[in-house]
């Protein structure tokens, strides 16, 4: 049974929403057998989810997140998932620094919608000079519009555009599992 795992900063906005949305996205489908959860870089553990994170998803999803609780990201969570899913380019980072050995199934979630984002960060992350004028505006222009900014702090709207972002993200990779049964190895 293949395990998915949803990474942001504190585990109480973007990735607990990601997760139930996954699980909506992949029952939508009808794909069975996916274990999907979340966890946070710098979580403080057991704080429930964000009010307006709970609020965006019932309100335009139907979905509840009332019995989340934050959890820290660590490395047997890492080693027990076969897909780890980073809402921004740097998490993604932050996770490789941190659990190298498990970098094969550490992705970035823009690497996961388009050839075109996942070629970007191919190169961006090679670059001997990643902050030069050309890696900064290749980050900007090809990689920046794919991560999910954290809505924390933000007004319900805020969250409800986040939301709706991870959903169609969600339904993408979930389109991904549908055809191929899995998601595409990493390159890197």
């Amino acid at each position: 049974m293949p395990k998915m795992l949803f990474v942001c900063s504190g585990n109480t906005c973007r990735s607990p929403m990601a997760a139930a949305l996954m699980k909506k996205a992949l029952k939508e489908r009808g794909i069975e057998g996916w274990t999907v959860s979340s966890a946070g870089l710098m979580a403080v553990p057991g704080i429930p989810a964000s009010e307006n994170a709970k609020k965006a998803l019932l309100e335009d999803h139907g979905l509840k997140i009332d019995d989340h609780l934050s959890r820290t990201v660590d490395l047997s969570m890492v080693a027990e998932h076969d897909y780890v899913i980073a809402m921004t380019l740097r998490h993604a980072q932050w996770l490789i620094s941190r659990f190298g050995q498990h970098k094969d199934k550490i992705y970035f979630i823009g690497e996961l919608l388009s050839d075109e984002v996942k070629d970007a960060v191919a190169e961006y992350l090679s670059a001997k000079d990643p902050y030069s004028l050309r890696y900064m505006r290749l980050y900007e222009e090809k990689i920046k519009p794919y991560e999910v900014e954290d809505p924390y702090g933000s007004d319900l709207e805020v969250y409800k555009k986040v939301a709706g972002q991870i959903w169609q993200y969600c339904c993408k990779i979930a389109d991904l599992i549908k055809n191929e049964g899995h998601l595409p190895p990493k390159t890197l």
